[in-house]
This record gives structure tokens, C-alpha cells and sequence, in this order.
């Protein structure tokens, strides 16, 4: 083995971080799902607004659709900020995010509080009123319309189990959303979490916008991006509901199985709920091309999450058969994705907007609805077994179909929702038997006549895992069709309908753990932006730190700090945050002390801050490329060797009779590198060999796992 005169070595410390739990676990039992239908949460809708800081939360009655355990002091909750999403409602382009041209669609960043959540501990609650343990760290807000845009947030029980088990065939799912509570299924597991069946919240987000019959009237345009529902303005009797989503709740909507639509008292939106406009993730509405008679018949557009709403197709022209879909291209936008997703901020499907109808009737009116978007799946446990599934996918709309002399446009898709599935700590995850998928919704197609309106596809959802589940899918959904050239002509005509955007699947590097911004003491929290790697490779006298985060959010900056004995840490450079960047590079020259102590400290923009892990480097004189420790090992090994060049490396690990047992490949650079493997919890105590080949050297060391 080639010999060099100094080898520097790299350790990284508290690699593996066994996460506080928020309360205390159970130590043994399991909770099994069987059957149908389970709904292991209870709900209740906040009635007023709860500052971060406090500890207090005024609640309404307990959603009697959901489980019937009510709060008790000790319980887990989580809190979540459901709607509240401020956006530009003027009647033009500029409609959704103030944005002149292209969609008439989004929200601002101004006011944006709509996914925000964390949990908490019950201290008691009474009358009411709701006393935490532990103070928010988020704040959260509750308005009606009546007093500006719609904000609301629930308090969700969650069941605290040591094991959960949802059978083979049994479904665990939530009440659909009502605009106050629902959507929503949360399960914690202190140790192992067993899917065979299925966590099912598929079109149980927010609502589609209603099909409405109207045949015409008023004084409305045949461009507006928004105007009121008949419900404020009896004289407007044209155009299609928007779905529902962060920004507000239309006065028409449709949850997932019904065939009647529900009108509200209120907009629900600012200056409007009905037109094409798509205000934050939800579809707009039509808006017809003749609103004499409201005959024209375009279609809705989709609701959003990680992927945009599709937009809805075009309408009649007047003069058939010549399929000019130019002519009158006014459907509804599609809505658009939440920029600011991320392990922190997370929300429903939004639901997919309405097309016009003019020639049903009562019964028949709802064919025309857009479709309700995909609900929240958020699990938590030391780790995860079986072969069942975890569905949040957008509702299809029911489109015009089977209508007879109904000659209607159809709705929009709606988004598919979030899953969140990940460990307490750096184990084994066990996802791989899993599937998980959070589609966006089909746009419904208009299949009695032609050259009318189908919807358009609902944005794709967004999975967040720090395992690899069996399969995933956040594809967006399909437009809807029309006939082609004749009232038997094939379904096969988009007719300006567009399908929805694709969602996304996040992958952390590593286990999140709780974090209270407000109280860095409390073992509770939300699950925060993780460094999903951390490293610094030692070449001559020159450090180079590496790192990348989960995701992009906009925080303030980071500081690298530097120590010469692990304990007082000094500022060594201040990196700025750029929006959209996940990685970062950071140099420390020369480096001359015997050895060198690491860490990042993140900071947020209201000043709150979390740590790294510590990296330590120091030299030594040794022989041997390849190094672990510590020996016995028992969760994880860290693991350190040197390369002359940057190359990627197999890692495997084998039992002493040769059988392979675990393998992770590791994107060496020249120099001394560290990383750490984990999940040697699963296998039982004993001696096995760690093997792997840099510069062409093969290499051995023994692994000794001393289980805990």
C-alpha cells in the first residue's frame, strides 16, 4: 500500500441524530387498521388568530366526521394553516400574482401564511380554548371573508402509537376538506410503521368550483377575468365558479361523489368568485363567450400544487364544424404551483375550476364542476415495513357526460396533494415495498357535442421521503377531450385544453427533526429545511466545505464557523443566500492548527438559528487509505479515506462467509473525504468486512456491529 507522509483525517461528529419526539412515546403495543374506511384523527377548526410566541388557540366544535377522541392534556397535534394566501384580483391579466401577461394566475408572497404547521402537546384544554406545552413557532391566522380574503387552520389529534399497522386491504383516510377542517391524515409511530394496506386522501383536498345553469345576463364581458357569482349579483348569470384553494372558497363547489353542487352566502374571493382568473392553486373558472346566453360553453381550468393547473379549452364560436379553436380561447387558467413548497410549507390540491353550462338542468348542472384536489399524507416512525401504498392523488372531473340533450363544457382536474413520509432518525427507512403517489386529476371531456370546452389537467403533488419508496408518481393530469367535427365524431379533440404541469419528489439525504423557532429548547415543532449534506475535504493546507439543502426557501444566510478545540466557535465567512441555489462551497486557507473543528450555522430572515452537524479535521501520520470508527459500531460508521482524484466509490458491506448485505456508491474528491453509513441497526451483532476500490486499489477493513 503506497505511503504517505501525512494523511489528514476526517471526522464527522453527531452524524446520526436520534430526533426529540414531542411528548412521551409509548414503549410497546401496536395500533392496527383493518377494514375500511378508518379515520384515526379527530379535528377541530381554529376560530381566531394564534400568534408565534403564544401558546394558546381558540378552537370551534370537534369535526364529528373525524374520530371521536377529544383533546386531552398529553395529546400530540399538529396545527396547520390551511388557507391564507393573498393575491392581485383586478380584471386583467395582472390577475393571481399582479403579474401583466401570460396567466392570469398565482398569488403574492405578501401575506402568504397557507401551509404553514408544527406539532405540539396539549397541556389542556377546556372550553375552547386549547393551552399548548410548548409556545408556537409559527404564527397563524383566521379570517372570514367578510372581513378581507379567507384564512383559516385546524388542530388535528394525532393517535401517538409505538407501532402502527394498516392491513393488508384496510384503508386509513380523512374526512374530505369542508373549508374548515379535514383533508388531512397525520400518524406518528415510535418504532415501526407497517403499510400493507393503503393511506388513501385522493379528491378529499379542496373543492372543485361548482357547475352552475345559467343562461345569460347582466352586464358582464366576454374577456373578464373575474366578476360575482348570481349569489351577490342576481343580474350575473354567466360564466363558471373558480375552485377553491389557498387564496379563498367559491360560492359554488362540488366535493368528491356528489351530484349537488353547494352555493355558499359569500364569494369567497375577493371582487369575485366566478371568471377564468385562477387565484393561487385553484382552476379558474370560464368565462363564456357570449354572456347573453352563456352558450358558448369554454372549460375549466386545473388545480395546482408542486405542477400547474392546466388551462381550460375553448369555446363555441358560432359557426360549426370549422373547429378555428383561436376564436375564442377564453377557458379557465390553471392554477399555479405553490413556488415556496417545502418541508415547511405544505398544502392540498388545488380544486379545478368550473365550465359553463347553459342546457342542463338542477339534476344534471354538476357535470360541469371541476374536481377536488388531492389531500395532505404527513407519517412519522423509527422506521417502515410492507407493500401497500399512500395515495393523495387529484379527483378527475366528472366532465359532461351521460347528460342526454346536456351539451355543457367540463371542468378542471384537480392537484394532486402531499405525502410526507419520513423517519426519526438515520436508520434503514423501509420504504422500498411502499408505493406512493400524488397525481394530478383528469380534466373532464364534453362528450355530446364538439367544439365546446373540456377541462383541463390538474397539477402534479409533492412527496417528500428520506427513503426510496417502491415506485412514485406526481404526474399531472390529462386534459379532457371533446368530439371532433360532429356530434358522432371521435373524442379525441383537445380544443385548446392543456394537460397539468408535473409535481415533485424530494428525497432527503438525511432524518428531519422537530424545530421551534421560538423556543430552540422545545422538543416540538415543525419539520424543518435539513442540510441534507455536509462535508470538507482536506487537500494540502486548504479545507473545502461542501453542503446543499433539502430544498430553497428563502432564508437569510449562512455562517461558517471555525474552532480549534470543538467548543468556542469563531465566524469564519458569512455566505449569503441565494434564491433557487441548494448547494454551497466554502474555503478555510491555510489551515496550520493540529486540528480543525467545523459548523454551519442558518440563519432565518426573523433571526431564529440552527446548527449543523460539527465536522472535525486533524492530521496524523498512518499508512492506511481506508478508515472507520468507532469500532464496535452500532447505528452508523463513519468513515474515512483518501483519493487522488474526484471518482466515485462502491461501498458494500459483506458477512464473513461473502454474502452482500448493503451497498451505497459515494462521490469521492481528491483529498482526505468522510461520510457516514447507516442503518447497521438491522444487522445483528457480529464482525463483517467493509469492502471498496479507489485509485484502482481494492480494500478491506472489518466492521465490527454491536447492536444496542
Amino acid at each position: 500500500m503506497r505511503k504517505s507522509a501525512t494523511l489528514l483525517f476526517l471526522l464527522i461528529i453527531n452524524s446520526l441524530l436520534v430526533f426529540s419526539q414531542c411528548g412521551t412515546d409509548p414503549t410497546s403495543g401496536t395500533s392496527t387498521y383493518s377494514g375500511a374506511g378508518n379515520i384515526p384523527n379527530s379535528y377541530y377548526p381554529a376560530t381566531a388568530s394564534a400568534a408565534s410566541g403564544t401558546s394558546s388557540i381558540t378552537l370551534g366544535s370537534r369535526d364529528t366526521r373525524g374520530a371521536t377522541t377529544a383533546l386531552a392534556a398529553g395529546d400530540l397535534v399538529l396545527i396547520i394553516q390551511m388557507q391564507g394566501a393573498d393575491f392581485t384580483s383586478s380584471n386583467n391579466d395582472s390577475y393571481g400574482d399582479g403579474v401583466a401577461g401570460g396567466n392570469a394566475s398565482g398569488y403574492s408572497t405578501t401575506n402568504l401564511y397557507a401551509g404553514q404547521y408544527e406539532y405540539n402537546v396539549v397541556s389542556s384544554f377546556s372550553g375552547g380554548t386549547l393551552t399548548l406545552t410548548y409556545a408556537l413557532t409559527n404564527s397563524y391566522y383566521y379570517r372570514t371573508y367578510a372581513s378581507g380574503g379567507i384564512r383559516s387552520f385546524q388542530v388535528i389529534r394525532v393517535p401517538r402509537a409505538y407501532n402502527v399497522s394498516v392491513a393488508a386491504g384496510a384503508t386509513v383516510t380523512a374526512p374530505a376538506w369542508n373549508g374548515s377542517t379535514g383533508g388531512v391524515v397525520v400518524l406518528d409511530a415510535a418504532n415501526v410503521f407497517t403499510i400493507n394496506g393503503t393511506v388513501r386522501v385522493d379528491a378529499l383536498g379542496f373543492r372543485g368550483g361548482g357547475g352552475h345553469q345559467l343562461n345569460g345576463g347582466g352586464s358582464l364581458s366576454n374577456t373578464d377575468y373575474v366578476f360575482n357569482s348570481p349569489l351577490t349579483t342576481p343580474a350575473n348569470l354567466s360564466g363558471a365558479a373558480k375552485g377553491e384553494g389557498i387564496c379563498g372558497t367559491p360560492s359554488f363547489t362540488l366535493i368528491t361523489g356528489s351530484t349537488t353542487v353547494s352555493s355558499g352566502t359569500v364569494e369567497g374571493y375577493t371582487n369575485g368568485s366566478m371568471g377564468r382568473g385562477a387565484p393561487g392553486n385553484a382552476g379558474g373558472g370560464a368565462t363564456d363567450g357570449q354572456p347573453s346566453s352563456n352558450g358558448f360553453n369554454p372549460g375549466g381550468g386545473g388545480g395546482a400544487n408542486a405542477g400547474a393547473g392546466g388551462h381550460g379549452g375553448a369555446g363555441w364560436y358560432g359557426s360549426p364544424g370549422n373547429g378555428n379553436v383561436n376564436s375564442y380561447p377564453y377557458g379557465g387558467f390553471g392554477g399555479a404551483p405553490l413556488a415556496e413548497r417545502n418541508i415547511r410549507r405544505i398544502i392540498m390540491g388545488g380544486g379545478g375550476g368550473a365550465g359553463t353550462a347553459n342546457n342542463s338542468t338542477s339534476a344534471s348542472e354538476y357535470q360541469s364542476s371541476g374536481a377536488c384536489g388531492g389531500g395532505i399524507i404527513i407519517l412519522r416512525a423509527k422506521s417502515y415495513a410492507g407493500t401497500g401504498s399512500l395515495n393523495a392523488d387529484g379527483g378527475d372531473a366528472v366532465g359532461a357526460v351521460g347528460g342526454g340533450t346536456n351539451t355543457d363544457a367540463a371542468g378542471g382536474g384537480g392537484g394532486g396533494g402531499t405525502i410526507i413520509a419520513v423517519t426519526r432518525s438515520n436508520v434503514t427507512v423501509g420504504l422500498t415495498g411502499v408505493t406512493a403517489s400524488a397525481k394530478g386529476g383528469a380534466g373532464g371531456n364534453m362528450d355530446n357535442y364538439y367544439d365546446h370546452g373540456p377541462g383541463g389537467g390538474g397539477g402534479g403533488g409533492f412527496i417528500i421521503t428520506n427513503g426510496s419508496f417502491s415506485s412514485t408518481s406526481v404526474a399531472g393530469g390529462s386534459n379532457g377531450f371533446t368530439r371532433s367535427g360532429s356530434t358522432s365524431g371521435p373524442i379525441t379533440n383537445s380544443y385548446g385544453a392543456t394537460a397539468g404541469g408535473n409535481g415533485q419528489l424530494l428525497t432527503l439525504a438525511n432524518a428531519p427533526g422537530l424545530f421551534n423557532a421560538s423556543n430552540v429548547a422545545s422538543p416540538c415543532g415543525v419539520l424543518p429545511i435539513v442540510i441534507t449534506s455536509f462535508t470538507a475535504t482536506l487537500n494540502g493546507n486548504t479545507t473545502t466545505l461542501n453542503w446543499e439543502i433539502a430544498d430553497a426557501i428563502a432564508f437569510s444566510h449562512f455562517e461558517v464557523e471555525y474552532s480549534t478545540d470543538g467548543i468556542h466557535f469563531a465566524l469564519l465567512h458569512n455566505i449569503g443566500y441565494h434564491d433557487g441555489q441548494i448547494r454551497y462551497t466554502d474555503f478555510h486557507s491555510p489551515v496550520v492548527a493540529p486540528q480543525n473543528y467545523y459548523r454551519l450555522k442558518l440563519v432565518d430572515q426573523n433571526g431564529s438559528v440552527r446548527y449543523s452537524n460539527i465536522l472535525l479535521v486533524r492530521q496524523r501520520n498512518d499508512n492506511s487509505q481506508l478508515r472507520i470508527f468507532p469500532q464496535p459500531a452500532s447505528d452508523v460508521v463513519n468513515v474515512s479515506v483518501s483519493a487522488r482524484n474526484w471518482q466515485p466509490a462502491v461501498f458494500t458491506i459483506y458477512s464473513t462467509s461473502g454474502t452482500k448485505l448493503q451497498q451505497q456508491t459515494i462521490q469521492l474528491s481528491a483529498g482526505i473525504n468522510s461520510f457516514v453509513l447507516n442503518g447497521l441497526s438491522v444487522l445483528p451483532s457480529g464482525i463483517y468486512l467493509l469492502k471498496t476500490s479507489i485509485d484502482g486499489q481494492q480494500q478491506t477493513v472489518k466492521l465490527v456491529i454491536q447492536s444496542r
